[in-house]
């Protein structure tokens, strides 16, 4: 039995978008993609900038020509300023720390005597079963 379909039940359905109200928001998007297109502007390139860069004078680059003047006293005295920074380690961790180095350079050299040693046997070894 197939049931009957009342003309009410069809009326409260919400009604569904008609075709014009459609295409006016198909309309009303590309709109507003467009107006975002124009409003974002393309940052230059790193090589665009680069070539501006170049193309600009030289005083007004940065540390152009006036950065330079006095520029050996000014580095002297930069120089100065940054060794009263430095933190020196005491004598006591001076050498704390020159004997570390003095044992691990001895350790390593022994180590490289140590193999040089047998691989020079081993060639020997394998130059005699040759015949050279």
């Amino acid at each position: 039995m197939a049931k009957a379909v009342s003309s009410k039940s069809k009326q409260n359905k919400p009604a569904s978008r008609s075709g014009q109200a459609r295409s006016q928001s198909k309309e009303q998007a590309k709109g507003k993609q467009q107006a975002r297109g124009k409003e974002q502007t393309k940052a230059p390139s790193r090589w665009a900038r680069a070539r501006a860069a170049a193309r600009r004078s030289p005083a007004a680059r940065p540390g152009g020509a006036k950065a330079e003047k006095g520029g050996l006293r000014k580095f002297l005295r930069d120089v100065r300023v940054e060794m009263t920074k430095v933190t020196w380690p005491t004598r006591k961790d001076l050498i704390q720390s020159t004997i570390v180095v003095i044992v691990a350079v001895i350790i390593a050299s022994a180590y490289t005597g140590v193999l040089d040693v047998v691989f020079s046997r081993v060639v020997d070894a394998v130059l005699s079963l040759v015949g050279a």
